[in-house]
């Protein structure tokens, strides 16, 4: 009887293996990029899809109500109300609405029971609407809060902490940040440091009164949905005398409450918040809206001859420099319009159509674009 011998299998050499490796690594490196731009893509265009459809139940609320839904923030203390609060039966969270208590600020902590309502806004305030965040922006888990310490209970917190709800969910069992956040705001107006500091025609910026911030009655310089402050500012698609299609009505502020310039952020995640922080980001807060003001290259100076860059450079002046009820933005939101898109930045115009603006698109073109009544030859494309 024979035995057949097997010849010896013959394995892979070191260098053979270390070849392998590096042709694999040198693939990786070569699809990573093309995986990362593809990730990119499909986010730009769902920010875009959300601003659509922000866009789209905007014209619904003017058709249903004869008003666009801009923002309600009266002098006399009663309940401020956000855009947003006011769309929330136009894209499908009437829920919401439904329990939203009108009557009510959006910091109240105590629930109007006499009135049929259970739970207190502040708590509703919570809620998380996803098409209001663009899957980009690196805070998707950020909450906002009230900064005025002694208009509410709820206060604004010591540090960057999200408040917890009681057992019974009508309320809060310890204090902190509550309001879920949006990274998409009306322009409501152009600042008028900008025409005061030369950079600008005075057409095209809000000079209604002579505080730089917080023009309270009408004139050129206001945005597609500029702020009611007394309860008469009824904005309709008529008053949009340059074109809807030539006026922005929401812009993208990413990131906040955080404040962010050029992809970094201020703090560094290092618990300088919420001193290092924009006033404004919170869905329900009328102060979420936003003035345009241009800034520096480096995002420290705001408005005047200083402001050279329309977007993307910051998302907007820190309590730091522009504390709150100061004496240029009062309590006015310090955000600006900003993306985490290397192109540009979406933004929705007042005929629902959504389109990409350049990180190099000058304060004229810009201003000129947030204007609903300016007069003025502009071009988004």
């Amino acid at each position: 009887m024979s035995i057949r011998s097997v010849p010896a299998r013959r394995a892979f050499t070191l260098v053979e293996l270390l070849v392998v490796i590096a042709i694999i690594g040198t693939l990786v490196g070569l699809l990573l990029p093309a995986v990362q731009a593809a990730r990119e893509a499909a986010n730009r265009s769902k920010c875009s899809n959300n601003l659509k459809q922000i866009g789209l139940a905007i014209l619904n609320h003017e058709s249903s109500k004869r008003t666009l839904p801009n923002s309600y923030r009266p002098n006399n203390g009663t309940a401020r109300i956000a855009w947003v609060t006011r769309l929330l039966p136009f894209f499908e969270e009437g829920n919401l609405g439904n329990r939203w208590d009108f009557a009510q600020n959006w910091s109240s902590v105590t629930a109007n029971t006499a009135a049929g309502f259970q739970i207190p806004n502040a708590v509703l305030a919570m809620t998380k609407l996803q098409t209001f965040k663009c899957p980009t922006a690196p805070t998707d888990g950020a909450f906002d809060g009230d900064p005025d310490t002694g208009s509410t209970a709820s206060g604004y917190p010591v540090a960057d902490i999200k408040a917890v709800v009681n057992a019974a969910g009508n309320g809060f069992a310890t204090v902190g940040l509550f309001c879920a956040t949006t990274d998409y705001s009306p322009t409501i107006f152009v600042d008028s440091r900008l025409a005061n500091g030369g950079t600008i025609s005075d057409n095209l910026a809000d000079v209604a009164n002579n505080a730089a911030q917080g023009a309270q009655k009408a004139s050129s310089g206001d945005g597609f949905m500029p702020k009611d402050y007394n309860g008469t500012v009824k904005v309709r698609l008529a008053d949009c005398i340059d074109g809807s299609s030539k006026t922005i009505a929401i812009a993208e502020s990413a990131g906040r409450p955080y404040k962010w310039t050029r992809g970094k952020r201020a703090d560094n995640g290092s618990g300088a918040f919420p001193t290092r922080r924009i006033n404004g980001g919170g869905w329900c807060r009328p102060a979420s809206d936003f003035a345009f003001d241009g800034s520096s290259p480096d995002g420290t100076l705001f408005g005047g001859p200083n402001a050279t860059g329309a977007i993307n450079i910051t998302n907007g002046e820190s309590v730091e420099t522009a504390p709150y009820k100061g004496s240029v933005y009062g309590t006015e939101g310090t955000g600006e319009p900003y993306a985490f898109h290397s192109a540009g930045a979406n933004h929705c115009f007042g005929d629902a159509s959504v389109r990409v603006l350049s990180s190099d698109i000058t304060i004229r073109i810009y201003a000129a674009l947030v204007t609903r009544a300016g007069g003025e030859t502009a071009n988004a494309d």
